[in-house]
């Protein structure tokens, strides 16, 4: 009883802290602020990581991520379930724009079951809390920069 209490808390957490984080997703790289804005080239090459379920008890749900950013500001990624996980993780496709303000990077899908999803960059990692179309859970996004280039 109390592992559920404490992974329903963490949960709740993680949501509050992503929305927090989205509070400035609406605005545009053309704001009032040129200095907050980021170069997309700045994010281009391979990024690689895994997307799993926030507070799973029943049962969990990983995948594996590769995400590929070009210098002219557009995104491909592989979403392929990991070994071992359940029969919820499916394959799929994104391609779309990506559109960088400060440490905020969006992925703006034009493929796929996500619409968009905002991360948030940290050096050579990007992470977040999404809500997953086809599951309906909320994932952990986490993705970490290619150390081998673009």
């Amino acid at each position: 009883m109390l592992h559920r209490v404490v992974i329903a808390g963490l949960s709740a957490v993680a949501i509050l802290t992503l929305a927090a984080g989205c509070a400035g997703v609406g605005e545009t790289a053309s704001g009032s602020d040129p200095a907050a804005s980021v170069a997309v080239s700045d994010l281009a090459g391979k990024w690689s990581g895994t997307i799993g379920w926030v507070g799973a008890y029943q049962y969990e749900g990983e995948s594996i991520i590769t995400l590929q950013i070009r210098e002219d500001g557009t995104f491909t990624a592989a979403v392929t379930p990991n070994r071992g996980t359940n029969n919820y993780a499916h394959a799929s496709s994104l391609s779309g724009t990506v559109v960088a303000r400060g440490n905020r990077v969006t992925l703006r899908n034009s493929q796929g079951p996500w619409t968009w999803v905002t991360l948030v960059r940290s050096g050579t990692t990007l992470y977040g809390v999404a809500s997953d179309p086809a599951s309906e859970a909320n994932v952990m996004l986490k993705l970490d920069r290619d150390p081998s280039g673009r």
